[in-house]
């Protein structure tokens, strides 16, 4: 018998995983107020789409994810929207190196199963590549909006700015009117407001198992990095974790400790070629030398 999310899943119009191709040599912000730009840029390229909808967000220094709901033609409206406001505000605000340059790549969801997967690997995203963040507490993601009694959704209508505040909201002088389908606060856009998180919200089961799916999933995001060609970037507890699966699944119940080094290089060998470890996790984690996880892996040794 099918659940009250997998039915509301089939109810549904489309998904899609949106993720602008990543700069190699280029921030797309330097600070809070330019990424504050972007979210205000994603708001306003919203509204110009009613047929898409926003469930999840994280803005990357190098590149965007967007999970949306809606029919593809609206969705690419959306997405070409937003690339021409982040095009126009980088030509004229000191990045003119990115204008012109931003594209994005779009991937079909085609099971609940995936959508949940994208929503925590979107959010996850800031997490997994720094460590003073908090997944459930970063302004660049909107992970901060599922599930929270404490979020505060303040700010006033966009169609109240006027003159001057308009025009540094939309960071140019060639400004349009706003209407009142998002909120503003300090001049950036909230995310609560623009942002369809209770929909999001309402194909998770519970709390619990959004909380669960985003620190514990580490097959599902490496599955998704994979598919969206991304670097794979776990913590040390997390490879430490997934060597004692594989250890269990590989060597039924000797201990990871009692491994000899042959057996410690062919989980090496594994946790490498299915989940992109780095040689360094390795070493520490399966108590191997650097040296040794060098020579099996030379293209990924850092020089």
């Amino acid at each position: 018998m099918a659940t009250i999310q997998e039915e509301l899943f089939q109810r549904s119009k489309p998904f899609f995983h949106y993720c602008s191709l990543p700069f190699e040599d280029a921030l797309l912000y330097d600070d809070d107020k330019q990424m504050g730009a972007v979210l205000n840029f994603i708001a306003v390229a919203l509204m110009h789409v009613p047929g898409c909808r926003l469930l999840a967000f994280a803005v990357m220094s190098n590149h965007i994810h967007l999970v949306v709901e809606g029919e593809r033609p609206y969705c690419d409206v959306f997405i070409g929207k937003l690339t021409e406001l982040l095009d126009n505000y980088y030509r004229y605000n000191g990045k003119a190196r990115l204008s012109g340059h931003i594209e994005f790549e779009a991937i079909h969801i085609d099971s609940l199963r995936m959508l949940r997967a994208e929503i925590i690997y979107t959010i996850r995203n800031p997490f997994v590549v720094r460590t003073d963040v908090n997944v459930f507490a970063c302004p660049s993601t909107s992970g901060y909006l599922y599930f929270n009694p404490m979020l505060k959704r303040e700010g006033i209508p966009a169609s109240n700015l006027r003159g001057r505040a308009l025009r540094d909201f939309l960071h140019t002088r060639n400004v349009i009117a706003l209407t009142d389908r998002f909120y503003v606060k300090d001049g950036a856009a909230q995310p609560w407001s623009f942002v369809d998180y209770e929909r999001a919200m309402s194909f998770f089961p519970s709390a619990r198992d959004f909380v669960l799916g985003t620190i514990r999933n580490v097959e599902g995001q490496v599955e998704i990095a994979n598919r969206h060609g991304e670097p794979v970037s776990l913590a040390d507890q997390e490879v430490l974790s997934l060597a004692y699966r594989l250890c269990g699944e590989r060597y039924g119940n000797v201990k990871l400790s009692n491994l000899g080094t042959t057996e410690r290089m062919q989980l090496g060998l594994k946790l490498k070629n299915e989940y992109r470890v780095s040689n360094g996790q390795i070493a520490r984690t399966l108590g191997l030398s650097l040296k040794d996880v060098n020579a099996m892996f030379p293209l990924s040794a850092k020089i």
